[in-house]
């Protein structure tokens, strides 16, 4: 079996001292220059420290904070707010950590004293592994609310209280221990992300959502460090009272059964992943770093990493009542009307049985847009016209009928058959067989 090929080290040094112009940054007024911006500036600062130029990367983190700096000014939202202001404080620690530099580029270490947790290194690779999870912190969650999750009221219910529970205050002496851990398994397209989403929306935390792709590395130990990068990033966020989320899609991928092809490699991301989720780095505190695993394939799953969820969930293809809910969500909540002496939500909810919410999701897309085109024919002309025409036109619309949806409806095939339907069901059932025994 094949070794995975070790990272090249670079042979250059840093280059210490801070000699950063302070130059004039350029006054944008919007927002999404401001944020263009930045990004353009994070990886002009990952190429050149790619390239061992870490003095001109350090110049680049701090026109960074410089602009998010800027874009802080016009955010208008507290939370959006805070969130940038520790993202300009990333950025100068990074900027600092790189003009101060070393000659020694083998090991990486604190460039003065911190807590475990708060320790900025200044090597080039373990910057570039800290800036590379400081992206995966998403901000869609602030916008995704229960109500956009059609059906499944139970589980939502069940998931705010057992998460609520976690975050309440303890009465002295008792120990109360939460769920930290959750698995989510199930067919493709049913709601997983979007639960993880709401969770981190209504405990206001900081979300780190991650595919498996993105911390997955050929180069040996690297993915373990990301993963421990990933969860001390997760803790230092949690310093002012807020939880953090670790969303991991395609969880599977990380941690395949032991009986799989090519496990060898995974060792080191593996012996990282159950220290994670066993909250060793907490030190005794409080864990406040919860970590939401997703997956397609949970018969896949290692057994040793499997057991470290203390709730491992079937996310099931909607019901009926949860179809219904599905396309209320995405035609009636958008102004889309259905005439309902043609055609109802539960003729709806009939017609598309075994679809999952995402499937449910395209098909109204696609009828949606047939109308639009029927509607609405002059546009391509309007386009040729120019800027001004088309922007003076006032888009038509009628509401949905049952020949709008027929179509589509007989030609709609399942992602999930119903044998893979049962998989997972037979799977959850074996799982809980074991440990019951």
């Amino acid at each position: 079996m094949s070794t995975p090929p070790k990272r090249p080290r670079s042979n250059l040094v840093a280059i210490p001292g801070n000699t950063d112009s302070q130059k004039n940054i350029p006054r944008f007024y919007g927002a999404d220059a401001l944020q263009k911006s930045i990004d353009r500036m994070l990886t002009e600062a990952a190429s050149r420290m790619a390239l061992g130029k870490t003095l001109e990367a350090s110049r680049s983190f701090n026109k960074a904070a410089q602009f998010a700096e800027q874009l802080l000014e016009v955010l208008e939202d507290p939370e959006e707010r805070r969130s940038m202001a520790l993202r300009v404080n990333e950025y100068r620690s990074r900027a600092h950590a790189l003009a101060r530099g070393r000659l020694d580029l083998k090991r990486s270490r604190p460039y003065e004293e911190h807590e475990t947790d708060d320790q900025v290194y200044t090597d080039e690779e373990s910057d570039a592994l800290e800036q590379q999870i400081l992206m995966l912190i998403d901000d869609r969650p602030r916008h995704m609310d229960w109500a956009a999750i059609g059906g499944m009221e139970e589980l939502k219910t069940e998931l705010k209280f057992h998460y609520g529970l976690a975050m309440a205050q303890l009465p002295p002496g008792i120990e109360i221990e939460g769920w930290q851990n959750i698995m989510f398994y199930g067919p493709p397209g049913t709601g997983k992300t979007l639960l993880a989403c709401a969770i981190a929306n209504k405990l206001n935390a900081t979300f780190f959502n991650v595919k498996a792709s993105q911390v997955v590395s050929k180069w040996v130990g690297e993915s373990a460090r990301l993963i421990s990068t990933l969860y001390r990033l997760a803790r230092k966020f949690t310093r002012e009272g807020r939880p953090s989320i670790v969303f991991i899609d395609e969880f599977d991928a990380l941690c395949k059964s032991r009986n799989s092809d090519g496990q060898l490699h995974h060792q080191q991301m593996l012996a990282s992943i159950l220290s994670e989720i066993d909250g060793f780095a907490s030190k005794g505190e409080r864990n406040m770093v919860m970590t939401i695993g997703a997956t397609n394939r949970p018969w896949d799953l290692d057994t040793a990493v499997l057991s470290r969820f203390e709730r491992r969930v079937l996310i099931d293809l909607p019901d009926r009542d949860a179809r219904e809910a599905i396309f209320r969500i995405h035609l009636d909540a958008k102004g889309i009307a259905v005439d309902e002496d043609s055609i109802t939500y539960e003729e709806l909810a009939d017609m598309t049985a075994d679809l999952s919410g995402r499937e449910i999701a395209r098909f109204c897309k696609e009828v949606t847009a047939a109308m639009l085109h029927e509607m609405n024919p002059r546009i391509p002309t309007l386009v040729d016209e120019g800027l001004q025409a088309i922007k003076d036109y006032t888009i038509g619309l009628r509401p949905l009928t049952r020949s709008d949806f027929e179509p589509f409806a007989d030609v709609t095939v399942p992602d999930t058959t119903p044998a893979d339907a049962l998989r997972y069901a037979r799977w959850g059932r074996a799982v809980n067989d074991s440990e019951a025994m």
